[in-house]
């Protein structure tokens, strides 16, 4: 599609809406929806949590009474099946939408462009593509268990700048920066879980938990295939 400045407003400050259920939509994408009618917000909102309403539904429910002849932007195309919501595409069709701008296509094969011709077929104009990098950066994690079936996997590792990451006692602490350690939360909070070797839980008795900024505490995973781990370990508190 050829944007203009203003589509390309609104799909930014969708995905900017998206992006604040970061940590708390898997196995769903992070997705976020904008109503514009006469040049401005009728109505907004994402997809929170899984199992919860998604982010069209939220959009639609805000802009009640403003709906008829306006346009919404999502940044992932809406669902046309029913699993534990009810399909976006029939609220969409429902609202009196006349236009949806989306920035990507949906890979669950569940969806794979069937929202898209439902909401076509319903005489709904629909354009695919705007900010679609930007979207797939969003949901890389998604998209690459869609596509292949496995996790994606984020390593974190730090070392000095002579290649250590201990001093030969073993008994160093933190060899990185405060910026560092809050991403390193950060990242907690957005996986669904964290995993170590028993050899981490013996030297630094880690926790492995979320702090110093707000997230979902994901799952503490430890590969030990001879039980040496502790039961006194602080991951079990």
């Amino acid at each position: 599609m050829k944007p203009n400045n203003q589509d390309t407003e609104w799909m930014r400050r969708a995905l900017k809406l998206a992006a604040q259920g970061r940590g708390y939509t898997s196995p769903n994408p992070m997705v976020g929806a904008v109503i514009v009618r006469d040049g401005a917000v009728a109505g907004e909102g994402y997809h929170p949590a899984v199992g919860q309403p998604h982010a069209e539904v939220h959009a639609i429910q805000e802009a009640t009474g403003r709906l008829q002849g306006s346009t919404m932007y999502v940044t992932l195309e809406p669902c046309g099946f029913h699993g534990r919501t009810p399909p976006c595409t029939e609220a969409t069709i429902s609202a009196g939408i006349t236009r949806v701008v989306v920035a990507m296509a949906d890979p669950d094969p569940r969806v794979s462009g069937n929202g898209i011709e439902r909401l076509r077929a319903s005489g709904i104009t629909v354009e695919v593509g705007l900010l679609e990098n930007e979207a797939r950066r969003l949901n890389a994690a998604y998209i690459h268990h869609r596509q292949t079936g496995k996790p994606f996997v984020l390593l974190k590792f730090a070392q000095t700048l002579d290649g250590q990451t201990a001093t030969c006692t073993g008994q160093s602490q933190w060899i990185t920066g405060q910026e560092a350690r809050t991403r390193g939360h950060q990242m907690r909070g957005e996986s669904d879980g964290v995993l170590v070797g028993v050899g981490t839980v013996l030297a630094d008795d880690p926790e492995l938990t979320v702090r110093h900024v707000a997230g979902r505490q994901p799952r503490r995973i430890i590969l030990d295939s001879a039980g040496r781990t502790p039961v006194t370990a602080r991951i079990f508190s």
